[in-house]
């Protein structure tokens, strides 16, 4: 940690010395109340539950709090308020750059309900493959097409909740509540950037309601963003090594970038109603469209001198003519190959000579195509949409009701320039449309109510209701160059008297060359194609105070699914409150996570590095169903199961003060993620080949998705509120929350999980987290501050080796004066004091080597891109907000 940490230390324990923490009220008047008797709609059917109240633990954040911020991505902004929420920022994760993938209490992002004012928002178009363990393989909503000017509130429940709402609440529910105002217009302009000068950064927002009648109304959100690209890294080290041997041939000063993707989007949201007495039709929906660019990892064009195929940068292609003979021959000690253009004079693998040219049809020479190499740049288009209608009211004798139907839809695709199909040759393309990825979600909602009067202390709610629900997934072709297998892969490689050269393990080599756009191939008709999935569910959850003290819930849901059956899921909650200050409460529950169609039938290939083995690695990603990933030990994909356990104690020990603390434990059964790495051998290839396995020849790594492990995630909860109004000094409120989060791999095949992946499922993630946030107001002026502590997190890679990167403190500062009722000018800073994580040690074991020539690793990062906390440094920024 750097010496900010004995100051930051110092500030946090000056501002607990002053006041206990506050949660984010509705609306700036009702600030003026208690916190925690905010009322609830997540996790309860009530509709006079309030936070304090609550037998589940929940937060309750307003849409105030959540445009405070100097970020447009709605993951990261609920990861400044939430400590269990956690969401890293990837360099080069190929669609999870695009889509990124977040964490509630130490759990995978689809094991995470997302609701839009009460209901299911539809999943993501992708599949994340390219995330970090804990995530990997997930299939869950992109939080990031909601627009922090669109909600009113956030509601986020911190509990297994799968017996109210079916699949996926097994860490808990994020339930966004839409703006409902039917007059005025707000919004703000947004300008900043990184302390690097770079990742400039404009946002508008905009937000209006209109009446629709005498009983209606319409509320339109929007938001343009155009944030533009980082970069942290160095180059590569093979790049600077052959920029000084051949400076003319044209190597690029940064051969690849590590940093923030650019990103350009816009995005809008509408909801509205009619009130008809005893009834309301309510409608709301969005539009979301972004576009995306990252690079991607840089391949070398020839070697550079002292690094021969052998050596540490060696190019990425193996380049043979197979059609000149004399070009291979063997030699006294190993056989000598010749790249494509050259022919062998000596016994070693540098004595050759140039015996054609570029112009040579014959000869298959690369850096004839891209002489300085090339870096691939790719990109992402999403397309969000949704629509959802709805009539709810109450009939005369109290049983209310509230039928809906929605669809959405998720569409992502991909395109790639800068690259090449090189089993195609030097003719091949350089730009490639890649194909599309697209999520469909139907569904129809009956949920009804009933306030039963028994005598209890409150009427007991009878809550019940049922669930259609039908998802596709599919996966379109890209262009036919995009994954052609051409004339170039395959090719076996013969000594010049005509025998066969072998590999050490007896095979034959080939000289085949990488299938597809170098770097993602296309989707070819054997991956493309549609499938789908529907669902039925019916639910009974009960609620009462059966004294002034005791209150009691519980829920039973029944759940039928079409490619998996039956299974039953219930839930049991209790509250008792010792005195008005001290209260008991605690859950159990079981639950459940279907794979999605998508998660059955995902499949991809990507060219990546390994730092430590810095040869290019053909890494495929295959259905469970295919013949090759069942070769490999890979069975059919079974549903998760869940129990989970909370405990807690609630303290109220004054007007505007609240103190929570819960233990949570989480077991999840047939834990669905990506297996480990099967290492492709020469042995196996003819095997792959007969399986239909296009590339066959020159995959590397095959994974596929598993329910081969068990884990059992705990933690406890401390959220701390207090608000104090200091008369001439204005009005404090304060917020502390901390969490700790432990994971451990209870059960697992070892055929299947590597001690790799095991290490990466339990330490990715720090233990500790801690957010104290403190918002100060006194008249037309505001201040407010926030420090994120994290603790030690650990990367580990294959191999494996690993490194534990320290703790450290990140605070945020915004001060806002408000000139008049109508306008409001903000500046601001995130991580203001430009903390970054750990670098990448040289220590034997560790994540290296760093080379001295550039200070990063062998593919130019310098900082590891799963850090909880990013790895950008300093953003500041002002901001004009207007309201009238």
């Amino acid at each position: 940690m750097r010496k900010l940490g004995l100051i930051s230390i110092s500030a946090m324990a000056v501002a607990l010395s002053v006041s206990l923490p506050a949660y984010g009220q509705e609306t700036p008047q009702a600030a003026e109340a208690d916190p925690g008797a905010t009322i609830i709609v997540t996790g309860t059917r009530r509709t006079d539950r309030t936070v304090a109240e609550s037998p589940t633990p929940i937060d309750v954040y307003s849409g105030d709090e959540l445009t405070k911020q100097g970020s447009a991505d709605m993951n990261q902004v609920l990861q400044n308020l939430v400590p269990s929420f956690s969401v890293a920022r990837y360099a080069i994760g190929d669609g999870s750059s695009f889509v990124r993938p977040p964490n509630l209490r130490g759990l995978p992002p689809d094991e995470t309900l997302v609701l839009l004012n009460g209901k299911r928002m539809h999943r993501s178009a992708l599949v994340q493959i390219g995330a970090n363990a804990l995530s990997a393989g997930a299939h869950s909503a992109d939080l990031a097409q909601v627009p922090a000017v669109a909600v009113k509130s956030v509601e986020v429940l911190r509990d297994g909740a799968s017996a109210q709402y079916g699949s996926d609440a097994i860490a808990g529910v994020i339930n966004m509540t839409l703006k409902d105002a039917s007059d005025g217009i707000s919004g703000y302009a947004r300008y900043g950037q990184y302390y690097e000068g770079d990742g400039k950064d404009y946002q508008v927002a905009l937000n209006a309601g209109f009446k629709l009648g005498d009983t209606g109304f319409i509320n339109f959100s929007g938001e343009y963003v155009n944030s533009g690209k980082t970069s942290r890294g160095v180059t590569r080290a093979g790049a600077f090594q052959l920029a000084i041997e051949q400076p003319n041939i044209g190597v690029p000063e940064l051969a690849q970038r590590y940093g923030n993707p650019k990103l350009e989007s816009e995005r809008f949201f509408v909801n509205g109603g009619f009130d008809l007495g005893d009834a309301q039709v309510y409608f709301f929906g969005n539009y979301g469209h972004s576009f995306q660019e990252e690079s991607f990892n840089y391949r070398q064009s020839v070697n550079a001198t002292g690094f021969g195929k052998n050596g540490i940068f060696n190019d990425i292609f193996t380049d043979f003519d197979n059609t000149r003979p004399g070009i291979q021959t063997g030699a006294a000690g190993g056989n000598v190959y010749a790249p494509n253009g050259y022919e062998v004079t000596g016994p070693t693998a540098r004595d050759y000579t140039r015996v054609s040219t570029c112009s040579d049809p014959l000869v298959q020479n690369w850096s004839c195509v891209y002489p300085g190499g090339f870096t691939p740049i790719f990109f992402g288009k999403i397309d969000d949409i949704s629509g959802t209608v709805g009539y709810k009211g109450e009939l005369d004798f109290g049983l209310t009701y509230d039928l809906s139907a929605g669809y959405g839809q998720s569409t992502l695709r991909y395109t790639m320039n800068g690259t090449m199909n090189p089993s195609l040759g030097i003719t091949s393309p350089t730009e490639f449309y890649l194909g599309k990825l697209q999520q469909r979600e139907t569904l129809l909602n009956a949920d009804l109510a009933y306030p039963w009067e028994v005598g209890f202390a409150s009427p007991v709610t009878v809550a019940f209701g049922g669930q259609f629900h039908r998802e596709s997934y599919e996966i379109g072709l890209g262009d036919a160059a995009s994954y052609a297998v051409g004339p170039y892969t395959g090719n076996l490689v013969f000594h010049q008297d005509g025998t066969p050269v072998l590999n050490a393990d007896g095979s034959q080599l080939s000289t085949g060359q990488p299938v597809g756009a170098n770097g993602f191939p296309g989707y070819s008709p054997a991956i493309a194609g549609e499938s789908s999935r529907s669902s039925l569910g019916a639910y009974l959850d009960i609620e009462t105070d059966i004294t002034e003290q005791f209150s009691v819930g519980l829920a039973g849901r029944f759940e039928h699914l079409s490619d998996f059956g039956n299974t039953t899921t219930g839930k049991v909650s209790l509250r008792y409150a010792i005195t008005p200050a001290i209260a008991l409460r605690g859950t159990a529950s079981t639950g459940f996570r279907a794979p999605t169609p998508g998660q059955v039938n995902t499949s991809s290939i990507a060219t990546t590095f390994n730092p430590g083995n810095p040869n290019a690695i053909e890494s495929m990603t295959l259905p469970v169903s295919s013949p090759v990933a069942r070769y490999l030990g890979a069975k059919s994909l079974t549903p998760e199961e869940s129990t989970n356990f909370s405990g807690g104690v609630v303290l109220t020990p004054m007007s505007g003060a609240t103190l929570s603390v819960d233990y949570y434990n989480i077991k999840v059964r047939d834990r669905i993620g990506t297996s480990g790495v099967f290492t492709v051998t020469d042995a196996q290839r003819p095997t792959l080949q007969s399986l239909g396995l296009a590339n066959y020849a020159t995959v590397n790594e095959v994974v596929f998705l598993t329910n081969a492990f068990d884990t059992r995630t705990q933690g406890i909860d401390v959220v701390g509120t207090y608000r104090l109004v200091a008369g001439d000094m204005g009005v404090f409120n304060s917020t502390l929350a901390l969490n700790w989060n432990k994971t451990k791999v209870t059960s697992f095949d070892p055929d299947v999980i590597s001690a790799t992946r095991i290490q990466q499922l339990e330490k990715t993630l720090p233990k500790y987290r801690a957010v104290f946030t403190e918002n100060w107001t006194m008249g037309a002026f505001s201040v407010l501050g926030r420090a994120n502590w994290y603790s030690k997190f650990t990367v580990t890679d294959d191999g494996p080796v690993q490194q534990t990167f320290g703790s450290e403190f990140v605070f945020d500062l915004e001060a806002s004066y408000e000139f008049n009722e109508n306008f409001t000018i903000s500046v601001g800073a995130n991580n203001i004091f430009d903390n970054y994580p750990d670098k990448f040690s040289n220590t034997a074991g560790t994540l290296g080597p760093v080379y001295a020539s550039t200070g990063g690793r062998f593919t130019g990062d310098v900082y590891p891109d799963t850090s909880p906390f990013g790895f950008n440094g300093g953003f500041w920024y002002a901001k004009v907000g207007f309201k009238f």
